[in-house]
């Protein structure tokens, strides 16, 4: 009898966790030890394992009666070319029959919580399967994977720095060309120079960058990257050096829409092109879930963290080789996770899917290049980014209007903020305040960032050019501080502070490092900020020079956010329109696109808008035969057809009519045959029926529960306050659940009346119109301030002056309201 371990990724039901197994074998003395599942996902950490703890691993695979095993290396190749092809009746390989193996689940003392596992993925557990004594008397030799990948070669010609003219540019590419060939890495970025030029040749837009890749001048002059890293003072040694064991690692960018093409179309290529695995682990969420449905206390379960719950494919990651792979393969993904593939020398690929690059793909064939201008950072500090990448959540909003960015670095400083780390610590309002006191760093390295540290080149960048470390030392210190490690630090910062001496007092050299201590657990990369900062500001500049194209591809691509959007629109000075299928034209209307309405695709919108014009609903259903009942019915709902009839609800009648089959002529012979009617008179809606309708059907309102001028005195705009997240009061009247300012609309739940709102986390309620005051310490710059209403009022404490109409443009103040003792 022979025992053999079933691992967690059979998905089978065992216990077993890898490490804690082998362990245990190692404490019954065992020699040998046998893994046996149903797929080869764990056979590299099996195998690894083992060594660590000086037993020999011995892969099999049941199949029908019998258990396969390899004795070498050759044989667990010829086990993955069974398992890849389904070609085990022709293996010719060594064998158990499988009732001489005993297989193991579990360990001892742990046959609950294997039960409780087994029950809650619907497994019926094995009578016994308790890992005791562990018997196996089979000979193997020692495994020795390793990759079979191969890449393109990169031809002799491939760089030619005598084309280049500029010095510093030829000498910084020189430099990088003499690691990355040392390294023997130039056939890794010809691939990558490769699968960008496939990608542009077949119309699929690839992001400016991603990650530290952006710091190599020659990602920028293959066209991998968009962005000179010399014009941005990047640092190559973030991405690649001489001390780093590790590949580089050049992530891609692609529009979400094109990945599956552009994938395909590396297969044609490379010929070996394969997706990743990837594991979900059980954490604490579903822990609690498997206790719950297994009504078994969780505290009990606690050896089920960890373990691998499910099996999908890496978002990004592919494996690209121009020869076969001796690799556990199926349905062209491979068996292994990323891992497991880089410890035995795979290279990965990244290629993302970013919806992002999808919209911006659309804007660029519409409407050409976007071109850097000072209006467009004016409009981005006013918190207008919903809907721009990166920088559409609340928070995102407020270090803008508090940093107000004027250029790219600054953008990529906002950036680099928008994460719990630095907010935390208030990085953002420290960084806000050396701005506007314009203040330096205490080295010209901190000057771009105002003397404050955010980007972890700057680490490296002070240790090397001041503390005279290696940039191998530069990079080993990033990582280091970055993570806390002070085994690792101490001896760095030994030599940092004595290198720093020499040149320094003790005072200064103290001061700079507290500043790398306390800020380098923040500190972002740069490279990848710079990159993604101009994709946030492409979308801007669409958004402010182009609005209704880019609102409408926008919410062709993305609708998780479209009341924001439409709130946004408002704000901007455009009326909404309801959705227009006569192809009418207003420049200071926004029209709700057709194809928001559940049914309508762009095909059919275009069907619509060409069949146009229509002088009455039979005429549309005749012109559209293809669209049912149900389309044509929200359309109504919508308003598409108030150009025709005010009354909504008599619409929906005739629809119904139509549908049925009653011929409107007939009616009408019937009432001057019989003198009465066949359906009685509709009345026409109320306002406040049609947001109904409206909400119902697209998620907003485009009515308004009532006419503009009922309302007595305007606030800040209800659009403004709620696209830009920001606190700010609002009068409003409130009818059927919805509230409005004369202009915007949003469904609330509170009884019918007047009302001051103040928009903020919570939506606080006060009864009445009243008027506002916004309080705040200091007088703040003129680009800080926004012309309010007459009912708004700005006080400045510290100058004891009030100022009528001007309301803030950042958020660090507090609300007053005329009659209320609290301040918000």
């Amino acid at each position: 009898m022979i025992t053999a371990i079933v691992s967690p990724y059979s998905f089978k039901g065992s216990i077993l966790k890898i490490e804690d197994t082998v362990r245990y074998a190692s404490s019954q003395e065992a020699k040998v030890l046998v893994l046996c599942d149903n797929n080869f996902h764990a056979t590299v950490k099996f195998i690894e394992t083992c060594k660590k703890y000086h037993i020999k691993p011995i892969i099999a695979y049941p199949y029908n009666d019998k258990v396969f095993y390899a004795k070498n290396t050759d044989e667990l190749y010829s086990l993955f070319n069974a398992y890849s092809n389904n070609s085990f009746q022709k293996l010719d390989l060594n064998y158990i029959d499988k009732d001489q193996v005993y297989f193991a689940y579990y360990l001892p003392g742990k046959r609950k919580v294997y039960e409780t596992f087994s029950k809650f993925l619907g497994i019926s557990p094995v009578e016994k399967g308790v890992l005791k004594k562990i018997y196996c008397n089979l000979d193997v030799s020692d495994y020795k994977i390793t990759s079979f990948q191969t890449l393109p070669k990169a031809p002799s010609n491939f760089i030619n720095l005598e084309k280049i003219n500029n010095p510093a540019y030829k000498e910084r590419l020189k430099y990088e060309l003499e690691i990355i060939k040392a390294k023997n890495f130039l056939d890794y970025f010809y691939t990558v120079h490769k699968i960008t030029n496939i990608a542009k040749k077949n119309n699929i837009k690839i992001g400016p960058g991603r990650g530290s890749a952006v710091g190599s001048l020659l990602s920028y002059m293959l066209g991998i990257t968009k962005i000179d890293p010399l014009k941005y003072n990047l640092l190559f040694e973030r991405f690649l050096n001489i001390g780093r064991k590790e590949p580089p690692d050049i992530d891609l960018d692609v529009e979400d829409e094109k990945r599956k093409k552009l994938i395909e179309l590396l297969k044609e290529e490379f010929k070996y092109v394969y997706h990743i695995s990837t594991f979900s682990n059980i954490g604490l969420k579903t822990l609690k879930k498997i206790a719950f449905e297994t009504n078994v206390s969780y505290l009990e379960l606690n050896d089920l963290l960890g373990l691998p719950i499910h099996k999908s494919i890496h978002a990004a990651g592919i494996i690209i080789s121009t020869s076969p792979l001796e690799l556990p393969i199926k349905d062209n993904i491979i068996e292994w996770d990323m891992d497991s593939l880089q410890k035995i020398g795979y290279i990965k690929f990244d290629i993302l899917g970013l919806k992002t690059l999808t919209i911006l793909s659309e804007l660029e064939n519409v409407l050409g290049k976007p071109k850097l201008d000072s209006e467009t950072f004016k409009f981005i500090s006013k918190g207008y980014t919903n809907g721009i990448f990166q920088l559409e959540s609340n928070i995102a909003k407020k270090i803008i209007r508090l940093i107000k960015p004027k250029s790219i670095n600054e953008l990529s400083i906002v950036i680099s903020l928008n994460r719990p780390g630095p907010l935390k610590s208030n990085l953002d309002k420290k960084l806000a305040s050396a701005k506007w006191k314009n203040q330096k760093g205490k080295l010209d390295i901190l000057d771009e960032t105002y003397g404050i540290l955010i980007f972890q080149e700057q680490i490296m960048k002070i240790a090397k050019n001041y503390a005279e470390f290696s940039d191998e030392e530069a990079d080993i210190l990033r990582k280091a501080v970055s993570k806390k490690d002070k085994n690792i630090m101490k001896p760095l910062m030994e030599k940092f502070r004595n290198n720093l001496l020499k040149k320094f007092s003790e005072n200064e050299v103290n001061e700079l490092v507290e500043i790398i201590l306390e800020f380098s657990e923040y500190a972002f990369n740069k490279s990848h900020a710079v990159a993604y900062s101009h994709i946030s500001y492409y979308l801007s500049y669409f958004k402010k020079h182009y609005p209704k194209e880019f609102y409408t591809i926008l919410l062709k691509y993305d609708t998780s956010k479209i009341e924001k959007i439409i709130f946004e629109i408002q704000s901007r000075g455009f009326k909404i329109s309801s959705p227009n299928i006569e192809n009418r034209k207003d420049e200071n209307t926004f029209y709700i696109p057709l194809f928001l309405i559940k049914g309508i695709n762009e095909n059919l919108e275009r069907k619509i808008l060409e069949n146009s014009p229509y002088n009455s609903l039979e005429e549309f259903i005749q012109k559209n035969p293809n669209l049912n009942y149900s389309v044509i019915e929200s359309l109504i709902k919508v308003g598409s057809f108030d150009y025709l009839s005010n009354n909504r609800r008599e619409l929906l009648f005739k629809l119904k009519e139509i549908r049925n089959g009653i011929n409107e002529k007939i009616l009408e012979l019937s009432n001057k045959l019989f003198g009465k009617k066949i359906s009685e008179e509709i009345k026409e809606e109320k306002a406040w029926e049609r947001c109904d309708m409206e909400y119902n059907t697209l998620g907003f309102c485009i009515s308004k529960p009532f006419t503009d001028n009922e309302l007595e005195n305007q606030l800040a705009p209800l659009s403004i306050a709620f696209s830009r997240d920001q606190k700010l009061a609002i009068n409003v009247k409130s009818i059927a659940g919805y509230a409005s300012d004369g202009i915007s609309t949003i469904k609330i739940n509170i009884p019918d009346g007047i009302y001051t709102l103040i928009y903020d986390r919570e939506l606080k309620i006060i009864p009445g119109y009243r008027k506002v005051t916004y309080s705040v310490n200091n007088l703040p710059p003129k680009n800080f301030l926004e012309k309010g209403n007459t009912n708004e009022y700005l006080y400045v404490k510290n100058n004891n002056l009030k100022i009528k109409g001007a309301r803030p443009l950042f958020d660090d103040y507090k609300i007053m309201i005329e009659g209320e003792r609290d301040v918000y």
